[in-house]
């Protein structure tokens, strides 16, 4: 497939308003991972739309739009039907004679995306004073070339990448399965172990609980300042927040750094044997330090909870991921605003009364019987990347010829 065409012979931008139209038709949305489709209610992966619809710009069944911010991330395609879409985005009518399963699949292919991204305007530049927004223009899109391929060959190609991405689909939906079944199955483990049959929102009479600002010091991070000017003595310390805590454990891979004074990095320390949790984000997920961290500190989205006695961090940590799962920490932490797990609530919250030797049997326990759960989660997770690499490449090859669907049977 040598020969190619420019893709203005193909596309015409079409700008037609809604108009009286707009409450009659669905308003339509644009992801990079399932192209074109209505926008339900409940959908908040895009901007709140307008409540007059008017101006929005008026697409058909067939038309190709573009959300023009996104496009060289593959946010595009072939609308299922006819409706309304943001104004931000482009619309262009697609020539009769393409066929448009072969047209959206060459231009969410790998090779595609990737041209596209070389020609994006805006990217790392300012214009008046501001930080332009990266878009593709349509002029420069239409300035890219697709092969020159018959009708024919077309529906061959769409044909046959419908009937092999639909199977590596139905294999994908059956991993995430499988990866939320083994999720709520790790959950369910903890869950029992740690909790047994207690309910933690009406426990019976005869459940003994206490605060866990009994038995572990709650310490707060410190608060990030960048305006603050920099001592001499202050030292440049890499420090934990809140996003680099994980079930899985520490997110290293982007780390930032601030000044602490002398008196600041020795209370604030990290110590074997540490629990941090998430003091606001992603509130009660945290992780334990199972060796010092010498040279490091932690910053006010994280409190540390260091043991003053012989409980043990493993279980406690165990308990407060439990409390997230079931809710606990979300009525603590009054979700009717901006959560935060602060270091007066831990204190304050109130967890089962085990003696600290079933304590370090049970973690023990669990550590063993999660691990395994999470080997099962890393594979599959890895097996669904694998699977996704193999969908791109089986697009981009079909597409751009270096593969004859004619002879795959």
């Amino acid at each position: 497939m040598t020969d190619s065409v420019r893709l203005k012979w193909l596309l015409t931008e079409s700008d037609a308003r809604a108009g009286t139209e707009a409450g009659t038709l669905p308003l339509l949305s644009v992801s990079i991972s399932w192209g074109v489709r209505r926008r339900e209610a409940s959908d908040t992966t895009t901007r709140a739309a307008a409540e007059d619809l008017s101006n929005y710009k008026l697409c058909r069944a067939g038309d190709l739009v573009i959300n023009r911010m996104r496009a060289f991330q593959g946010a595009l395609g072939i609308a299922p039907e006819d409706g309304v879409v943001s104004p931000d985005y482009a619309v262009l009518r697609v020539d009769p004679t393409v066929d448009k399963r072969w047209l959206n699949y060459f231009l969410t292919s790998e090779f595609t995306v990737a041209t596209m991204a070389s020609l994006v305007r805006g990217i790392g530049g300012t214009e008046a004073g501001n930080v332009r927004t990266p878009r593709l223009n349509v002029s420069d899109l239409q300035s890219m070339t697709v092969p020159a391929v018959s009708a024919d060959e077309q529906r061959a190609i769409a044909d046959y990448l419908d009937r092999e991405t639909a199977r590596i689909d139905t294999l994908l939906e059956e991993q995430q399965r499988l990866i939320e079944m083994l999720r709520e199955r790790r959950k369910d483990l903890v869950r029992a172990a740690v909790l047994g049959s207690v309910n933690p929102f009406s426990p019976p009479a005869e459940a003994a609980f206490t605060a866990i600002g009994h038995h572990f010091s709650v310490t707060l991070g410190k608060m990030l300042d960048a305006g603050k000017m920099v001592r001499s003595e202050d030292q440049m310390l890499p420090y934990i927040r809140a996003g680099n805590i994980q079930d899985a454990g520490l997110k290293l891979d982007d780390v930032k750094h601030m000044p602490y004074s002398e008196e600041e990095a020795a209370n604030l320390n990290l110590l074997e044997g540490d629990l941090l949790v998430v003091e606001g984000g992603a509130v009660g997920t945290n992780v334990l330090l199972r060796e010092d961290m010498p040279g490091w500190s932690f910053q006010k989205t994280v409190n540390r909870l260091r043991p003053l006695s012989d409980w043990s961090s493993a279980w406690l940590g165990y308990v407060l991921r439990t409390y997230r799962d079931v809710g606990v920490i979300d009525i603590v932490c009054n979700r009717s605003t901006i959560p935060h797990l602060t270091a007066e609530k831990l204190r304050a919250m109130r967890v089962p009364s085990v003696d600290p030797q079933d304590q370090v049997r049970v973690a023990a326990t669990l550590d063993r019987q999660t691990a395994e759960i999470d080997v099962l989660i890393a594979e599959t997770e890895r097996f669904v990347e694998l699977s996704k690499e193999r969908r791109s490449a089986l697009i981009t090859a079909a597409v751009t010829g270096q593969i004859d669907v004619r002879e795959v049977v």
